[in-house]
């Protein structure tokens, strides 16, 4: 974690751009993905990426990136391997259902 950061990832000044009932929806997502058992991850994140479209709640390309470049800075190497794999993940999935 680079010493300049806040403690926490919502105090990041570069969120004050975001729409803040994104940023609590980010915030949600967060707390229901340490809740869910490792095997059930992907499946959790889908449900809860589909909960956001139903709420109609869009995430541009730019704010994903904005959000990715801020929570890299929290995780470990493994977490960070992860979140790419995610990310890729959902521009497929995104791609293939239009989203």
């Amino acid at each position: 974690m680079n010493p300049n950061q806040p403690k926490n990832w919502k105090d990041d000044p570069r969120l004050r751009t975001m729409n803040p009932e994104k940023v609590a929806f980010l915030d949600h997502l967060a707390c229901e993905i340490q809740k869910t058992p490792k095997d059930q991850l992907m499946n959790r994140f889908l449900s809860l990426t589909l909960e956001a479209k139903e709420a109609g709640m869009v995430f541009t390309d730019q704010e994903t990136d904005l959000m990715a470049g801020i929570l890299v800075g929290y995780m470990s190497p493994t977490d960070r391997g992860k979140l790419k794999l995610f990310r890729m993940m959902s521009k497929k999935l995104a791609s293939s259902r239009g989203f």
